[in-house]
């Protein structure tokens, strides 16, 4: 029975891997992962590649935004350097959402996606509670 499976085009011997890469893209010619699959990389090695690519920058909602513009809060390229670091550091203790207190100003960062939710400034944070939030990271 196996040798009629064989013969009529099933080979269970033959991985799904190396049969996929054989098939054409939608672009026509070989799919570029291909490749990768041919050449033994493992799932979690094109996993993790896959998540390395698509780390996202940091960036501000239109809150974030308006009210930084609104309470003159200056934000270098350091800056964001530094909060998007502090976004890896929250994430890698299973923080996702953090209050990042940085150059007298305090941000409520969604860690996960690295978009900043809301920033405000030293004389705003005296008087103010912060709430759900999981973690703090001091710069």
């Amino acid at each position: 029975m196996s040798d009629q499976m064989i013969k009529g085009g099933y080979n269970p011997h033959t991985s799904i891997a190396e049969r996929a890469a054989r098939l054409p893209s939608k672009t026509g010619g070989q799919d570029p992962r291909a490749a990768e699959i041919e050449a033994g990389k493992s799932f979690r090695e094109l996993l993790n590649r896959r998540i390395e690519g698509e780390r996202k920058e940091l960036s501000f909602s239109k809150h974030a935004d308006l009210r930084a513009k609104e309470r003159n809060i200056a934000i270098e390229a350091s800056d964001l350097s530094r909060l998007s670091e502090a976004c890896d550091r929250a994430v890698s203790k299973g923080v996702r959402d953090a209050l990042i207190v940085m150059n007298d100003s305090a941000f409520i960062v969604n860690a996960g996606s690295k978009v900043v939710v809301t920033v405000v400034d030293k004389n705003e944070m005296k008087d103010n509670i912060f709430t759900n939030i999981e973690g703090a990271v001091f710069l």
